[in-house]
């Protein structure tokens, strides 16, 4: 019994120490405001669900409207390749950094489910007077751009899915409660915060890319960008904590009425080609256009290759 009691408490020592001991770390809540980081004339914030959005919205506004949402570690300068493309190709190309990411507001009150998401995307298509448009997302954007389909059909003219993270799971819900605990959020942005350097963010970008060698100092520094805001890692938290809400299953992919393009890099390994391969087969109205020797992000590494997709859809 005397053992018993003395592990107990040997127990609850070390878990008081546990959750004092982040408190005693120091940690960064610094940052260059947003606004000072704006590089492109056409730059601007907004207000949606009481945060500030950085969008950008380039080209004739009676052209047809396309709209790039970006992924994970993504922002407005994911686009960096395909833009120019787009408006030659004659079309208005609106591209916004979500929350969280780029240079739009980083705070863990916002709800980052999906579901929201794309609501926020709605939101955006209104205050920019666009009644519908081509979306295109990527990655975890792959995700919004899906349930934007879903909840506003209406605002979905056509649907490109690039390398989309939907639908292939995410952490178990008990994690979202789990990051929301005190101790567990502090110690989630010491390590954070540890954990994302310079060094360690270029390695996280070529690990996205089949061969890494085309990146240049340039596009180094378009990623981290948004790790010199403000609250950068409180909002990766909260993207944890709310990732796993309202994940989209295979039942809500094949109610997707708008005709698809699914884009896909032969060899990326964060979401393979086989897991396009099974949205092809879940989306109703789909077809799939893998580009070789590219990895996730085959708009950057094979720009001139997913240009010419993304426009020939577009202009079908």
């Amino acid at each position: 019994m005397k053992t018993l009691r003395r592990l107990l408490i040997a127990f609850i020592i070390i878990l008081g120490a546990a959750s004092a001991l982040p408190f005693a770390i120091p940690i960064n809540e610094g940052g260059i405001d947003p606004a000072q980081l704006i590089t492109d004339p056409d730059g601007a914030f907004l207000t949606l669900q009481d945060v500030r959005v950085y969008y950008e919205d380039k080209g004739d506004r009676g052209e047809p409207p396309v709209v790039l949402i970006h992924g994970l570690f993504g922002s407005t300068l994911t686009w960096r390749y395909n833009v120019d493309a787009l408006l030659e190709a004659g079309y208005r190309v609106i591209t916004f950094d979500r929350p969280g990411f780029g240079l739009s507001d980083k705070t863990g009150a916002f709800n980052y489910a999906i579901s929201n998401q794309a609501d926020l995307t709605a939101a955006l298509l209104d205050a920019l007077a666009v009644d519908s448009a081509v979306i295109v997302g990527h990655s975890a954007g792959g995700s919004v751009a899906a349930s934007l389909a879903l909840r506003h059909p209406d605002r979905v003219d056509r649907l490109v899915l690039v390398d989309a993270a939907v639908a292939f799971g995410g952490p178990p819900a008990f994690v979202g409660g789990l990051v929301a605990l005190p101790p567990v959020w502090r110690w989630g942005r010491v390590g954070l915060q540890a954990y994302f350097t310079r060094e360690n963010v270029e390695a996280t970008l070529r690990g996205f890319q089949a061969d890494p060698a085309f990146l240049t100092e340039a596009d180094y520094d378009a990623y981290w960008r948004a790790f010199q805001t403000p609250g950068w890692d409180i909002a990766l938290l909260a993207i944890t904590r709310d990732l796993a809400v309202d994940a989209l299953d295979d039942a809500a992919l094949r109610r997707i009425t708008a005709r698809t393009l699914l884009i896909w890099g032969a060899e990326d390994t964060l979401t393979p080609l086989a897991q396009g391969e099974r949205l092809a087969g879940l989306l109703p109205d789909s077809q799939l256009v893998v580009i070789p020797n590219a990895g996730h992000q085959p708009f950057e590494e094979a720009p001139q290759a997913f240009n010419q997709v993304l426009i020939a859809f577009l202009n079908e």
